[in-house]
């Protein structure tokens, strides 16, 4: 083995020339595969590194969407919630003015020589629920003390079940509901109603702040189709 730069003769184990001092051809052939070593892992850290930042950056991002379709979530339930609130401190209700309508109406008929109308048969004890129920509107002197309006603890009541009927019946039914769980009703015209039914047993600790955790699915769904029906009256 010879020096590259001075030509002299080189032992086998030598790292350095000892005439001129430049590394042997050994010494350089190490240097290469050691820089070449070098460069191999600072490419594989640089791999793994960009592979990191990358996790990161989806784990980020799928965080992200997360964090946002639960708020969105909150914002539908605390919605719902409001709207619920809002049905239940209504349970009291009533158009004002309706008695008086529905007076001026009978009077109208009476002095037209019209007809009455038929009263509706009472199906299952209750008294609107069934075939041509809606013809009559007297639910305070036609239905009986252990008698009830409509099955809204069971059976979907739906738009068409109202029409026909009088503000003050469909209050009424909408009230009823309440009345089921042993609502605690603050007008008298409701306590003195309901305190006419056997089936009624008053609860004080029925109130507007306790009464949506007793209500069933079918009986909020039910509240619900009646307010929207009142309202598209114009009666709330």
């Amino acid at each position: 083995m010879y020096c590259n730069k001075c030509g002299t003769a080189l032992p086998d184990n030598a790292d350095f020339c000892p005439n001129c001092g430049a590394r042997t051809p050994r010494q350089e052939q190490q240097m290469r595969a050691s820089r070449k070593k070098n460069s191999i892992v600072i490419a594989a850290i640089a791999a793994v590194a960009i592979v990191l930042v990358a996790c990161i950056v989806c784990f980020t991002i799928i965080n992200q969407r997360n964090e946002q379709a639960q708020l969105a979530a909150i914002g539908d339930t605390q919605q719902q919630t409001t709207q619920n609130d809002t049905q239940a401190s209504n349970v009291d209700m009533a158009g004002s003015g309706s008695g008086n309508t529905d007076s001026q109406t009978e009077d109208n008929a009476a002095e037209d020589g019209s007809e009455e109308q038929t009263p509706a048969t009472v199906t299952n004890n209750y008294y609107y629920y069934g075939e041509d129920a809606a013809n009559d509107n007297n639910y305070y002197s036609s239905v009986t003390s252990s008698g009830y309006l409509w099955p809204t603890d069971t059976q979907y009541i739906s738009t068409s079940d109202l029409r026909g009927l009088s503000q003050d019946t469909v209050a009424a039914i909408r009230n009823e509901i309440y009345a089921r769980h042993g609502y605690a009703f603050t007008s008298s015209r409701w306590q003195n109603y309901f305190a006419s039914k056997s089936w009624y047993e008053r609860d004080s600790t029925c109130t507007e702040s306790t009464i949506r955790a007793r209500l069933t699915s079918i009986e909020r769904a039910n509240i619900s189709t009646i307010v929207a029906y009142e309202e598209s009256r114009g009666w709330r």
